[in-house]
């Protein structure tokens, strides 16, 4: 038994990394299908969480800015369809500074 575990695990390291591309690929389909939850204190400050991760804390944490500059910016029409379609625009956007910060960091 210690043997298999000992094949599987060199055989796990035996593959190759994944390219940053092949990553946002991953990610990108995981950001497609968060929601995100947005929440106001009683002192009126927006507070924010995720219903899964995308895999990166830095574009969970983005995401979540955005999403309250989309409830700010939609104050006057605060309907969940406003909300939710300003922050798909933005998805894209995010993903790729993420891909930009990625390349950079593995240069």
């Amino acid at each position: 038994m210690i043997t298999s575990l000992l094949l599987a695990l060199s055989a796990a390291s035996t593959e190759p990394p994944m390219t940053v591309e092949q990553e946002i690929v991953v990610i990108g389909k995981r950001l497609e299908s968060i929601s995100v939850m947005v929440g106001q204190t009683p002192k009126g400050k927006l507070t924010c969480s995720v219903d899964r991760t995308s895999g990166s804390l830095r574009l969970d944490k983005r995401l979540c800015k955005t999403a309250a500059k989309c409830v700010r910016k939609n104050k006057d029409n605060p309907s969940d369809m406003a909300i939710k379609s300003c922050i798909d625009k933005k998805k894209p956007k995010l993903l790729a500074k993420l891909r930009q910060e990625m390349r950079s960091e593995r240069r």
